[in-house]
Formats: structure tokens, C-alpha cells, sequence
């Protein structure tokens, strides 16, 4: 079955649940040391649901078929969600399944124009604007590359989530002016590839300087100052402790404590 078809039901939530479940159960079993790297996945998933402030917005940079999409829209109060999707059958099924959110069919970085990307045929959520041999088989297609301080505007953003296989650190860049108006937290995906020549110092160090700490999931609802950059790089080490990082404003950092203590139940 296409799993598209049901994100954003009550049938697709409770599958999504069960998933995760058995995911957990079965890495319990058969592969133990990444336990770690499972249990973090799920905490970043529950936070970034709920994270977003009532009238702010949410901003999804690779949205695919709209799973966090689904779950912000059930747990939090967004003043608005903001979707992009390089994709563009992708960004017009979300489209048709989300009417109350803003849809760019785009792909997002630190400058303007156009460049080739390339969607993996049998698995699309790792199509990519960077070929990969290890993948399967991939058709390239040219696609709008935009900054995401052109996108967003005059909405103030409280949440931002970045999956786009790599290029992680170029959304951030391109979205420098957003970043210092509205210190929104940030989820980014990081794997432990180098892709694009963008290195995890050098994410470390552009978040550092723009004034943000780098957390782990299961460490922001707790007192911690956030990863240093050596701590950062040896995360992404086998076995990797979370594929999802947390980038919180230092300005905000209490803040943000509070409510992830209040999303995880531990108030």
C-alpha cells in the first residue's frame, strides 16, 4: 500500500505509532547498540510535533508526503505551516492533502538559480540536488533552487525541520536573516556522509556562530549547554546516537527547556 494515502488520518497516526514501536522492540533485540540512536529518532519526533509556539509558524524544508506536516498540524497551533518540496508530484500531493498549508515546489540553498536533482526511483525520500552511486536507480530533473528568507517573509517563524540529504547547512545559510529576526529552533537531519563538501565542523561551527547550541534530542528538555564541536563530529561515529540534532537558540535556550519538559511529561 502507498503509505501517502494514509498520512494525516487517524488510521495513518496509529500505524505511524505501531511502527515505531516494533522498530523499537525489534533494534532492542536484534541490534542493541543502536538502541540509542532509535530512542533519540522517536524523542525528536514527539518535540517536533508540539514544539511550535501558538501564532508562529512551521516550517518544513523536505517535506516528502507530509508525515511531520500530519503531526504538527494534530498537536500544535501553528499559525502557519510552510512546506517545500523539490519534488514537484510531491509538492502538488501535498498540495491536494494539505489545503491550510503554503507549498512551494522548490528545492532550498544558499543562493538562487537553478540545479539538476536527482530523485531516487525506488526510495524518493533520498532524492537529492547530489547524485549518489550507492543509491538506486535516479532521474534527473532541473529544479528552482530558493533562499528560505525569500520564502518565508513576514511570517514569524518558531520551528524549522531541514531533511534534504545533505544539504542541511546550505538551507541554514541561505536562511541567515530568518534565523537572527526570530531565533526559531532548528531539527536538522545528519548523517554520517560528507555530502556537498559541507562537513559537520563546519555545521557546527555556522551554528555556533549564528549563536545556536546543538543538542541532542534526549538533552533538550534537560540542563545542558549543548554539544561542543568535537562532541558533535564523534556522535556521528558508529554507532551514531541520533540521526536528528536539535539547534536551539542560546537566547532561547531555557525557553525551549521548559517546553520540551512539558511535551515529555516530566513537569
Amino acid at each position: 500500500m502507498d503509505r501517502s494515502i494514509l498520512v494525516g488520518t487517524r488510521v495513518g497516526m496509529v500505524a505511524q505509532r505501531m511502527r515505531e514501536q516494533i522498530a523499537l522492540f525489534r533494534t532492542a533485540g536484534t541490534d542493541p547498540e543502536n538502541m540509542g540512536i532509535c530512542g533519540n529518532d522517536l524523542i525528536a519526533q514527539r518535540l517536533l510535533e508540539a514544539l511550535c509556539l501558538p501564532g508562529k509558524a512551521f516550517v518544513d524544508v523536505g517535506a516528502h508526503i507530509g508525515s511531520v506536516i500530519a503531526g504538527v498540524a494534530r498537536h500544535s497551533r501553528p499559525s502557519a505551516i510552510i512546506a517545500i518540496e523539490a519534488v514537484p508530484a510531491k509538492a502538488e500531493a501535498l498540495r491536494r492533502r494539505f489545503p491550510q498549508a503554503i507549498v512551494h515546489s522548490c528545492a532550498v540553498g544558499e543562493q538562487e538559480g537553478e540545479m539538476p536533482f536527482f530523485i531516487d526511483l525506488r526510495q524518493s525520500g533520498y532524492s537529492s540536488l547530489y547524485p549518489s552511486s550507492e543509491r538506486g536507480e535516479q532521474q534527473e530533473i532541473s529544479v528552482p533552487i530558493r533562499r528560505l528568507d525569500h520564502l518565508v517573509g513576514s511570517e514569524r517563524v518558531d520551528v524549522i525541520k531541514i531533511d534534504v540529504e545533505g544539504a542541511e547547512l546550505a538551507v541554514m545559510r541561505g536562511s541567515d536573516s530568518l534565523l537572527a529576526r526570530d531565533r526559531p529552533t532548528i531539527m536538522f537531519e545528519s548523517g554520517p556522509e560528507e555530502v556537498g563538501g559541507y562537513s559537520k565542523a563546519a555545521m557546527w561551527e555556522w551554528l555556533d556562530q549564528a549563536g545556536y547550541a546543538v543538542l541532542l534530542p534526549n538533552r533538550v528538555a534537560h540542563i545542558d549547554p549543548g554539544l561542543s564541536r568535537d562532541g558533535f563530529i564523534e556522535a556521528h561515529l558508529y554507532p551514531r546516537r541520533t540521526t536528528n540534532y536539535f539547534a536551539v537558540a542560546r537566547v532561547r535556550r531555557e525557553e525551549v527547556r521548559a517546553r520540551a519538559r512539558m511535551i515529555q511529561k516530566l513537569v
